[in-house]
């Protein structure tokens, strides 16, 4: 009798945690993010081992901006996901939600678990590859800063080295720069150099077509860059 009573609660402890998982899923599809993870957290306490759940939440905690919620209920699912292939579902958000907030080195880790978890998903190795650039690219700025940071230092130093001189050059007495030259023969401006119709014609369309090889890099750098949507259960 005892195992009968405990069998009938434990389906109406289910019926309830799926009523919630429903609930949940309408309040996450209309963009209600706050009441589903309230609906997912009151459909866990229900249904402690249901993957799903876990793996939902993490995706309205993550829309919420509480990364850190977010990877924790992911690294839940993870621990009860079946096969491997669901945890690479995990593994792959986890990357995104990284990659997202330009943590690209934690992001690779992820996206690598993701491959090794399901070799298939093409995804994965997209943002994987993404990643790497993305901290090729990082790598690049810092070792350009230092090298501009000591650009400006020495032409600082120049600055300073030829307002020392002028400083020299002056007549101690009257306080002024000596005249460079004698008057009346002062050196003149150069005259700007006639241009031609056809020479002005090339340089227009030189640079038009310069305009439009930038443009078409610009739009197939942004397609490339541009990294793909989270997966769903």
């Amino acid at each position: 009798m005892r195992i009968i009573t405990f069998f009938l609660l434990f389906l109406f402890v289910s019926a309830a945690a799926l009523t919630d998982g429903r609930k949940a899923n309408e309040a996450y599809n209309r963009g209600d993010y706050r009441e589903a993870v309230e609906l997912y957290r009151q459909a866990i306490e229900q249904d402690p081992e249901n993957a799903r759940l876990h793996f939902n939440l993490g995706k309205s905690l993550y829309e919420l901006g509480q990364i850190e919620e977010a990877m924790e209920a992911y690294n839940r699912y993870k621990n009860i996901a079946e096969t491997s292939a669901d945890q690479s579902l995990a593994d792959y958000n986890q990357g995104r939600m990284l990659a997202d907030q330009e943590m690209y080195d934690e992001a690779l880790n992820y996206f690598r678990e993701a491959l090794i978890n399901n070799p298939e998903d093409e995804d994965a190795r997209f943002n994987y590859e993404l990643a790497r650039r993305m901290i090729q690219q990082q790598e690049q700025q810092d070792q350009q800063q230092p090298e501009d940071q000591e650009q400006g230092d020495d032409d600082q130093q120049n600055d300073r080295q030829q307002d020392n001189q002028q400083d020299q050059n002056q007549d101690p007495d009257s306080g002024q720069s000596p005249p460079q030259q004698q008057e009346g023969t002062a050196e003149q401006e150069p005259r700007p150099q006639t241009m031609t119709r056809e020479e002005a014609e090339n340089i227009l369309d030189a640079l038009e077509q310069l305009e439009r090889e930038l443009l078409e890099n610009q739009k197939k750098e942004s397609s490339e860059t541009q990294s793909r949507n989270e997966k769903d259960w």
